[in-house]
């Protein structure tokens, strides 16, 4: 499970798949090298250092009411199946630049045993073109919520969960619930004002604080906020415990609001209260109100992948990867009264078959570990050790310290310190340093948090980056906008500034766009190393001059820009219809300190529709087909995907899968050629009762006349054709399993 720290700033280097520096193959779509340059510039990549990961999938964290996932690249959501419930939810993603091309392999991470989310299994697959498909998979039906986080490295889906189909109770008015006003109603800014602090202290789990504050609403006369109040009143009793307390005011609810928003969610919470009725309160498990819980996951995965390669009549084979790579995530947790404790170790070890011995990267990945304590009123948190972020300007892996601190209902302050890691081996280099501390406004208006952040960085003794920032996150009556703004004052450079939301309009449509700008890697002095011959910034520093070395670093951080408009909507019970129309572009980089220039990669303009729908053959299955064209100097491609998965039994499953794509004419200055491509995959999987085995098997066959890019150095004496012919061939399997505890 190995991956970067983080694609926005630079990395000295990440390990493929396999845990190893990738070896250089000529690009089944085209002999161009200057395109791998880009690509390495993308991604971060500097000299002497392992090449850019093929992995996208990072964290993965569940709680009751959420899980999150964590990629290593930005990544733009699109849409997702079904919208609002089902045990099973696909998320269709694009990556942004800095995230590497798709492999054909799918991607998984290891699943805690009876996980508070009812998480079964989670998966990345290829979708359509470029794009990513996150497949996640519940143990029961479930109603979901879609929240990009603010970096776009993350993903957070709120879960409120249903039953089977349990009859709900009738709603009758229960007299310990029911209230009459005792206050008289004050004026519209104390309401909100105390709605705000109601919001907060729910968010960051002071339920004691909540269920005061909620009450207290619940004691003016009606008022815009009261069913809202009774509602959450009733959640924070269900988190804290109190399941008899929570029924009744999810009853009262019903009674007093039979047409409110939320009743549906309200009749599945108090199911679920029914069914669990009588079940131990959280700390009941000793006699001092506390308990010790350990959860975790192993997981194997055999990778396999051959590759055959006709080039103008000369035949070479080669095996991409064959590989064992084993996974192991362990979570300690105690809770007591006053004060909670956690722990994480997160750690993997890779046994290459392949017998190369000579990329110098050590077997074994450590992920994650830390330990975390934190009042459970929730006034702070600390966590020390490896661990990760995706907001307040710290995106990725580090290994440091964090501290958190509830200033008053609303106000939090976010301090974090440490050392970005560049692999995820046990021991890295620490010569990166950085310092970073956080205000976070929560609740400013119903349903906005706003954030602003401070972030320096040093190589050394040498400043690398000084950046501020912030944040916005707006998710209110199914509309949710997100927003970054990172800015390098050293530098005086705009290093991203991102609006993404989602808009849920009359008649079931869903509307989805995205505005993003950034520069991949952000600034960095450690940006100057990017194909340098050395891999030591003061050697180069003493060489050149620190204002030489700093504007070859702002020469190696290419701007993009990606904007996209879609569309989805429901048609019928089974059938979900969507469509996008994007456009992206990357700029030039300079020729500076020996490294070639790269032309802008042109704008691109795209179109993509989707099919996507379950229940058409037999109960239980997922289908997808969808068509793709796009445009871009001059050369255009389109593509066709088909995919369905069907289940057999309660426990088996499979799916066949296809992807196909034509291109007409060839861009020597991007590497795009002209040719076909035909790419069948299968897979199955079987779940038993602690875990799930998995299969994938695929085959990929291409076609492609490449034209000799500009600026290929070429023999006089054996001058090369205009066109270079390739043929590839490539097979690919995966057999792995997770047990879970």
């Amino acid at each position: 499970m190995t991956a970067a720290p983080r694609t926005d700033r630079p990395a000295a280097g990440r390990p493929d798949a396999l845990g190893r520096e990738r070896p250089t193959y000529v690009n089944r779509r085209a002999a161009a090298p200057l395109r791998a340059l880009v690509a390495a510039l993308l991604v971060g990549a500097t000299a002497g250092a392992e090449a850019a990961a093929d992995r996208i999938l990072d964290q993965l964290s569940t709680d009751t009411g959420s899980v999150v996932v964590q990629f290593n690249c930005p990544m733009s959501y699109v849409s997702n199946y079904p919208l609002r419930s089902g045990d099973e939810l696909r998320i269709e993603l694009q990556p942004l630049p800095g995230c590497a091309p798709p492999t054909g392999l799918g991607e998984t991470l290891p699943v805690p045993k009876d996980n508070p989310a009812g998480l079964v299994d989670v998966r990345l697959d290829q979708s359509l073109g470029a794009r990513r498909a996150l497949v996640l998979h519940f143990a029961r039906r479930v109603d979901f919520l879609i929240r990009p986080r603010s970096g776009l490295t993350g993903l957070e889906i709120v879960l409120s969960r249903r039953v089977g189909r349990t009859t709900v109770e009738p709603a009758e008015a229960p007299a310990r619930a029911s209230r009459e006003p005792t206050r008289s109603l004050p004026p519209p800014e104390e309401l909100e004002k105390l709605s705000a602090e109601a919001r907060a202290a729910m968010q960051d789990r002071d339920y004691d604080a909540a269920i005061r504050l909620y009450t207290k609403l619940l004691e003016f006369p009606e008022h815009p906020g009261r069913p809202l109040a009774q509602e959450y009143l009733g959640l924070a009793r269900e988190r804290k415990g109190q399941l008899a307390q929570a029924k009744l005011e999810y009853q009262e609810y019903l009674r007093r609001y039979p047409d409110g928003n939320d009743v549906e969610a309200v009749k599945q919470r108090l199911a679920a209260i029914v069914t669990l009725e009588g079940a131990s309160k959280p700390g009941s498990g000793s006699p001092d109100g506390s308990r010790w819980q350990l959860s975790g996951a192993v997981a194997q995965e055999y990778r396999h992948d051959q590759n055959t390669l006709v080039s103008n009549g000369l035949t070479s084979d080669g095996i991409g990867q064959s590989a064992l790579d084993t996974n192991v995530d362990l979570q300690l947790a105690h809770r007591g009264d006053v004060y909670d404790f956690r722990s994480r170790v997160y750690a993997g070890y890779l046994h290459d078959m392949d017998n190369v011995g000579a990329f110098g990267t050590s077997p074994v990945r450590l992920p994650q570990a830390y330990v975390e304590l934190d009042n459970n009123q929730s006034r702070w948190v600390s966590r020390l050790g490896r661990q990760s972020q995706s907001t307040g300007g710290v995106y990725g892996t580090y290994d440091g310290g964090y501290f958190g601190w509830m200033l008053r209902p609303g106000l939090r302050l976010g301090f974090a310190a440490g050392s970005p890691i560049q692999t995820y081996a046990a021991s890295n280099d620490h010569s990166r340093v950085f310092g970073n501390v956080a205000l976070e406004f929560l609740g400013v208006v119903p349903g906005l948090d706003l954030s602003g952040y401070a972030f320096q960085q040093n190589v050394r003794g040498t400043l690398d980056a000084r950046e501020v920032g912030m944040e916005a996150r707006y998710y209110r009556n199914g509309r949710s906008l997100v927003g970054q703004l990172n800015y390098d004052v050293s530098f005086h450079v705009l290093n991203a500034v991102t609006v993404l939301g989602t808009w849920a309009l009359p008649d079931r449509w869903v509307l989805t766009g995205i505005g993003d700008h950034r520069r991949s890697p952000f600034a960095s002095t450690y940006n100057a190393l990017i194909g340098q011959p050395t891999d030591s910034l003061d050697s180069l520093i003493q060489s050149l001059g620190l204002d030489a070395v700093r504007q070859l670093a702002l020469d190696r951080s290419l701007t993009s820009d990606t904007y996209s408009l879609g569309v989805q909507r429901p048609i019928g019970e089974r059938l979900q219809w969507g469509a996008d129309l994007s456009f992206s572009r990357t700029g030039a980089m300079p020729a500076s300190g020996g490294v070639p220039a790269v032309a802008s990669s042109g704008s691109a303009l795209s179109f993509s529709t989707q099919l996507l729908g379950g229940g058409w053959l037999v109960d239980g299955d997922m289908n997808t087909v969808g068509l793709a064209y796009s445009t871009r100097a001059g050369t255009k491609m389109a593509s066709a995907y088909g995919s369905t998965r069907f289940p057999i039994g309660e426990h088996f499953r499979f799916g066949p899968r296809l992807q196909l794509s034509h291109t007409s004419g060839s861009d020597p200055a991007t590497g795009t050629s002209a040719g076909w491509s035909a790419s069948p995959s299968l897979l199955a999987d079987w779940r038993f009762r602690h875990g799930l085995v998995q299969f994938e098997s695929g085959y990929e066959r291409a076609n492609f006349d490449a034209s000799i890019p500009v600026g290929v150095p070429v023999d006089p004496n054996n001058p090369p054709a205009t066109t270079l012919n390739q043929r590839t061939k490539r097979f690919w399997f995966s057999l792995g399993y997770n047990v879970s505890f």
